[in-house]
């Protein structure tokens, strides 16, 4: 079985992004949205007392501004 490769945003992205390009965060955004969902995923029962796993739209959120503000206040230095 092989291991899946996750490859990271290119550095020109999380440069632009680090300067509040917007289009450069979205990218990043984009990029770890199938992770942050999964993070945000809780038990949600409905009135027969079922329970379902959901997307807790909530945190995703907060999840997501999160890391806008990591990407802001990142710092990027080339030597």
């Amino acid at each position: 079985m092989m291991k899946s490769v996750h490859k990271c945003p290119p550095f020109s992205i999380i440069s632009s992004a680090a300067n509040g390009d917007n289009v450069a965060i979205e990218k990043i955004l984009n990029h770890y949205d199938a992770y942050i969902s999964k993070a945000s995923l809780r038990p949600f029962y409905d009135e027969q007392g079922n329970m379902y796993i959901v997307v807790d739209m909530e945190l995703k959120g907060r999840i997501r501004t999160a890391l806008i503000k990591a990407i802001l206040g990142f710092e990027v230095r080339v030597k």
